[in-house]
């Protein structure tokens, strides 16, 4: 889960959201794109040549530091 102090009006809070998943990831901003849940509260984002697993293994990673 990732939490966000922008609001959610105009996306800023899902532009947040990729922003922080990016490096988290340690991918460029522009690899992390939205797939569903532009206007949801629930988001899914799909990164440009990562796969589920890599992608759970750094989040993971990231987390315990």
């Amino acid at each position: 889960m990732i939490r966000v102090a922008a609001v959610p009006e105009k996306g800023l809070a899902t532009e947040e959201a990729r922003r922080a998943l990016a490096e988290a990831l340690g991918v460029a901003t522009s690899a992390v794109k939205l797939r569903s849940g532009g206007a949801a509260r629930r988001k899914t984002f799909v990164v440009d040549g990562m796969s589920a697993t890599e992608a759970r293994s750094r989040l993971l990673a990231a987390a315990t530091g």
